[in-house]
């Protein structure tokens, strides 16, 4: 293959990623748009909206990669998990959840010296507050909850299809799993926004998709993504509505809590994220012997036609003196 031939199919797998990612953002006007046509007011029915694009989007990416698959490998793998193997991604979300929270620490603290900082920290916590801009007292509790829910649950698929699923499997087609790791991280942090939390959206980015390359599984990504926005979003959010009426003071102590454990997760989770690795080199392993037993026991049928089977890890049946018969 000549130097343009590369530079072409690489140029093309980029191409495709970034439709991907266009398709994503395209839903979303889509759907904002009929809402503003219907009148409905996204700021007090978010749960809908978000479940509404939510559906959209997770079909739109399902026959991208339907059409991406015809006559190729499949652009998105699913495999099944071990135990361990979902207790190391709780873990690593939890450890992931104590970066963002060490990361927004360091931030906030520059924020006290600088007043761009302090802007950017502001226009940060009013977006990711569901009540920042529309009163509790006219958002239906039903909508609230459902908002929750879609968090919690449909989000992380929708976004593990879009970035892991078909970014990360355009990329890694043609740039391998680490350059496309790299790249569908700080495609995932752009999309986030180009605000005060890119940093550590890129860093999540690069997370998630290194436990998708270990585990071949998009389920990984998911449980990691989803436990993230349960415990970091979810949690939060839920505790927050006032028609449930929880404490505040309970409220508080539960987020300074689990903020607190988080940072305890963090050298864990390296731990964790080691376990992955040591899964994948066994899996490998096993895959090569077990492929290499396969091809050797070709070779013998090749060498020997009148063999209709050849017995591969068997014990070896002789007969003995008397007639009867015994393992050797």
């Amino acid at each position: 293959m000549s130097f343009w031939q590369k530079v072409l199919k690489k140029s093309s797998a980029i191409l495709k990623a970034a439709f991907g990612l266009a398709l994503f953002v395209c839903t979303a006007y889509l759907i904002f748009s009929i809402f503003i046509y219907l009148r409905i007011d996204r700021s007090v029915y978010e749960g809908t909206y978000n479940l509404v694009f939510c559906l959209v989007a997770f079909s739109v990416m399902f026959l991208v990669q339907k059409i991406s698959s015809i006559n190729r490998e499949p652009i998105i793998k699913i495999k099944k998990l071990g135990f361990g193997q979902v207790i190391a991604l709780i873990i690593i979300a939890l450890g992931m959840l104590g970066m963002v929270t060490t990361y927004m620490g360091i931030v906030n603290k520059i924020a006290e010296s600088k007043e761009t900082v302090s802007q950017a920290v502001e226009e940060y916590r009013e977006n990711v507050d569901r009540f920042a801009d529309v009163s509790q007292t006219v958002v239906p509790v039903w909508d609230s909850v459902l908002y929750v829910i879609n968090l919690c649950f449909i989000v992380p698929v929708v976004e593990e299809m879009t970035f892991r699923g078909i970014v990360f499997g355009q990329l890694r087609r043609e740039f391998g799993p680490w350059t496309s790791v790299i790249i569908s991280a700080i495609g995932f942090g752009i999309m986030h926004g180009l605000t005060i939390h890119i940093g550590y959206a890129i860093a999540c980015g690069l997370i998630i998709a290194t436990t998708y390359h270990l585990t071949e599984s998009l389920i990984a990504p998911i449980i990691l993504h989803a436990v993230f926005n349960i415990i970091g979003s979810g949690i939060p959010t839920f505790m927050s509505i006032e028609e449930l009426g929880i404490p505040q003071d309970l409220t508080r102590a539960i987020l300074v809590n689990s903020h607190t454990a988080s940072i305890l997760f963090m050298p864990v989770s390296v731990l964790a994220i080691a376990y992955l690795v040591n899964e994948k080199r066994k899996k490998a392993k096993k895959a090569a012997a077990l492929a290499e037993e396969v091809s050797f026991a070709e070779a013998v049928q090749e060498n020997d036609p009148e063999d209709k089977e050849i017995p591969v890890n068997e014990e070896c049946v002789t007969p003995d003196d008397d007639g009867s018969e015994a393992a050797s």
